[in-house]
């Protein structure tokens, strides 16, 4: 049985799948699983996928194909499809250096065997080998890694896009969230989770996987929030959680209660991890969301 899974979760990306399928072939080791959570693709995205199948391709490829759900539900689906104990994701717009695995077994193996860590984690960079963010981990070279949560990225300048390796089993603990009408919500309210908990991740700075942000891509932007803003609102009632000052707890509290009723369900701020102050400040959080319902009208 393969070691790791590797999953793409795909929607109308036919045109650039076969670029991260390329690197796949191309792998040093083949001791994977590869995923493809197909997002109810229109494009030609399963008869492509299919013709792989039949491919030499040194490793399984599973083709899961689903109506359209969003990002969240199409991860889940493929940690429940996943036939191996741990789980990294691969965008369908990105691909990994050759010996990309070959390097990733190896620091699986170095903490398996304690529970404390939930994974392992490295970085992703651009096409010309820069950096996310132009900014490199703090990681002592002497040492070559670094041991912190989810919640102690910043603190390493890990905050930065890197790409985590995870225990199936730990997803399925804390699996991707979102709100019921809404196809997105921010990953960090799983792996948050997964910090509050008490896990760890090793992490490294060597760039294996290799990112090209593409127009077409899920980023967060105000559209994104405009389309899912009750994900976004649970995003910062989850930071009201991780508030290190009174004032981010009180700016966090205010733009989830904006969020909760630009969304219409003002009665989400009755949830809040700070109750009483989302309380006191609904007249703050109604008059930000009259100022965001007049930015999100003026996108189209």
């Amino acid at each position: 049985m393969p070691k790791l899974t590797i999953h793409t979760a795909t929607y109308n990306r036919a045109y650039i799948l076969g670029k991260a399928y390329g690197s796949l072939r191309d792998q040093t080791c083949k001791d994977f699983e590869w995923i493809i959570t197909d997002d109810g693709s229109e494009d030609g995205t399963e008869e492509l996928v299919r013709s792989w199948l039949d491919e030499d391709n040194g490793f399984p490829i599973v083709y899961n194909k689903l109506p359209h759900v969003g990002i969240p539900r199409a991860l889940n689906s493929g940690v429940n499809k996943a036939g191996t104990a741990w789980f990294m994701m691969l965008d369908s717009d990105d691909h990994l250096v050759p010996n990309a695995v070959e390097k990733i077994l190896p620091w699986i193996e170095e903490i398996e065997d304690d529970p404390s860590f939930c994974g392992i984690g490295f970085a992703r960079c651009f096409p010309d080998g820069r950096y996310m963010k132009n900014q490199e981990p703090l990681i002592a070279p002497e040492i070559g890694y670094v041991d912190a949560s989810h919640t102690q990225r910043k603190k390493y300048h890990l905050d930065m896009d890197m790409c985590e390796v995870q225990r199936v089993d730990v997803y399925k603990q804390f699996p991707f969230q979102y709100w019921e009408s809404e196809e997105y919500a921010p990953e960090q309210l799983s792996f948050y989770e997964m910090a509050l908990a008490g896990y760890k991740l090793r992490w490294r700075g060597e760039k294996l996987y290799i990112c090209e942000y593409l127009p077409d891509g899920q980023t967060k932007d105000d559209r994104l929030v405009k389309r899912n803003p009750m994900g976004f609102a649970m995003m910062y009632n989850q930071n009201i959680l991780l508030s290190e000052s009174w004032k981010q707890k009180l700016t966090n509290t205010v733009r989830m209660t904006a969020l909760a009723i630009y969304g219409r369900h003002p009665e989400y701020a009755l949830s809040s991890h700070a109750k009483s102050l989302a309380v006191l400040t609904f007249p703050l959080g109604a008059a930000l969301a009259l100022r965001r319902k007049r930015q999100y009208d003026r996108l189209g």
